[in-house]
């Protein structure tokens, strides 16, 4: 070998050597892509399949082909993670785009606005006990399956027990249940998993809202909307999101009867002094209206015996004017309440829910006794 030839061998060889070395300074292994690619492409509603986060913090990335208009669902199942979340990114941006409130959940349902490549990644739930391990996912279109409208609304039973899902922010679904007139519909709406719950409303097929809720506890409790059928026609329960929260719900319905005392005072339940009276309180709303004949001069007692959040009294006279709105014991915000008869006359005792003592729960008390009687010095 001549020493020409051993000089191009040396220098093709060194080359070589100097490209590997640039190519593994120019990779860092210590920095793995913090949001790996799924590998898989575009996926096409109907794909499902499997997934794993190997490292503490990872999320995996998925692309999702979406068209204007239709509805879609991605979801995560965990297998040997304790739990997985999704999220849906900006696909400009790869920013996650806003939750509800500090709900994070297992799956995104939305309504595409254009066609578009959507962007969702899967992590570890947290707090998690395995941040790492395999999880299955899923990817299809969804119809909106609860129509819009009165016109269109799904007829229920009443009793009823039945779930529905809001596919995006802007859904509504409404429902039609015929119940007699006079009766109470009463309906308590959840929702099925952790997060926001939905807002619920009952209204005439005009429109008229006769009754309006917004689920925002762990517990149902009693039923948390109500309204009487005062015409005889169906009513609507209009269901629909809260704060932008969508997904799963649960609703159950009942025929509570008929209202126990009247709302308006030509039909008020006449009661003498003194006297006991069982009133019951519809969830929201309710308003039930006594008429009582008292002496001028004479101071009266009023107690509701008890009942955890004070039904506030407002006291009126034949003509419907407020002689006094709310009364309660100024010192205690007791239980107990007193008012004086300016004359002798026929007066009307309109009784609602109040809260008292600044506590908030999440059940209330529905029935329960109250007594007036005369307490003139």
């Amino acid at each position: 070998m001549n020493a020409k030839n051993s000089f191009r061998r040396y220098r093709a060889l060194s080359l070589l050597l100097g490209g590997l070395l640039l190519t593994s300074c120019e990779k860092d292994p210590a920095k793995p892509d913090p949001v790996p690619d799924a590998g898989s492409g575009v996926m096409n509603p109907g794909t499902h399949g499997e997934g794993e986060l190997t490292e503490e913090g990872q999320r995996v990335r998925y692309e999702l082909a979406t068209k204007a208009g239709h509805f879609y669902r991605f979801s995560c199942q965990a297998d040997t993670l304790s739990g997985c979340v999704v999220r849906r990114l900006d696909p400009e941006t790869l920013e996650p785009l806003p939750i509800s409130g500090n709900y994070e959940f297992s799956y995104a349902t939305w309504r595409a606005a254009v066609d578009e490549t959507a962007i969702v990644d899967v992590g570890a739930s947290r707090p998690s006990q395995a941040q790492v391990g395999r999880y299955t996912f899923d990817f299809s279109e969804t119809e909106d399956a609860e129509p819009n409208t009165a016109q269109d609304a799904i007829s229920k039973e009443v009793p009823s027990d039945f779930t529905g899902v809001l596919n995006a922010p802007d859904d509504v679904d409404v429902f039609r249940f015929s119940i007699p007139k006079g009766r109470i519909l009463g309906v308590v709406c959840g929702v099925r998993v952790g997060g926001p719950g939905p807002q619920s409303a009952i209204v005439r097929a005009d429109g008229t809202v006769l009754n309006t809720f917004v689920y925002s506890g762990s517990r149902y409790g009693e039923k948390a909307l109500s309204a009487e059928n005062d015409t005889g026609e169906d009513l609507f329960l209009r269901v629909f999101s809260w704060v932008g929260g969508v997904g799963d719900y649960h609703c159950k319905t009942t025929d509570d009867g008929v209202d126990d005392h009247p709302d308006a005072l030509p039909e008020a339940t006449v009661v003498t002094v003194p006297s006991t009276t069982d009133v019951t309180f519809w969830p929201v709303g309710d308003v039930d209206v006594l008429a009582v004949d008292l002496v001028e001069g004479h101071t009266y007692r009023v107690n509701s015996n008890g009942f955890s959040f004070y039904p506030s009294t407002t006291v009126l006279d034949a003509q419907g004017t407020v002689l006094a709105k709310d009364i309660e014991d100024p010192d205690s915000l007791s239980l107990i309440a007193e008012f004086t008869a300016p004359s002798t006359a026929r007066y009307f005792l309109s009784l609602r829910r109040l809260q008292g003592f600044g506590v908030y729960v999440t059940y209330y008390d529905t029935e329960f006794t109250y007594s007036i009687s005369d307490v003139t010095p």
